[in-house]
């Protein structure tokens, strides 16, 4: 990161109008690593959800095979929290969703080769986040406390 200053003011103090400007600038800044770190909290969040319906998906399917059922009674949203009853005659196949908004039709013995790489997938995305977090994180606390040392001499 280049320096503020040249290499001829670097001894000389920081007026404190010059003092106030690189704190607006460094707490704009903070402000902007505070924004980062809700924005990645809600998107481990969503991974998090997904990851938690796949699981769902493979443990519900698993359990259709064992009990060797062939068709069943649920409630379906159909949006606004308004669910209706639905029967399904017949699940020996089902729509997955498999992301970008496609579906592909699968037996039930295949739903788990088919969900498992995307299990992976989302561990993997998750991991990446919480990495990301933890430095935003970090940052932000470094930030934290440089500012209120910043503030105390300007004080």
């Amino acid at each position: 990161m280049p320096s503020m200053l040249s290499d001829q003011d670097k001894d000389v103090p920081l007026s404190p109008e010059q003092l106030a400007e690189h704190l607006q600038k460094f707490e704009a800044y903070q402000r902007k690593i505070e924004t980062d770190i809700v924005r990645l909290e809600g998107r481990r969040q969503d991974l998090q959800q997904d990851l938690e319906e796949y699981s769902q998906l493979v443990v519900r399917v698993e359990k259709l095979l064992t009990d060797g059922t062939t068709s069943f009674e649920t409630r379906v949203d159909v949006g606004c929290d308004v669910t209706v009853a639905a029967h399904v005659p017949d699940c020996r196949r089902i729509f997955v969703a498999i992301g970008l908004g496609f579906h592909v039709e699968v037996s039930l013995k295949e739903v788990a080769a088919l969900v498992q790489p995307r299990l992976k997938h989302l561990e993997k995305l998750i991991e990446e986040v919480d990495q990301k977090l933890s430095d935003a994180r970090s940052c932000a606390s470094a930030f934290d406390s440089s500012l209120r040392l910043l503030t105390a001499v300007e004080a």
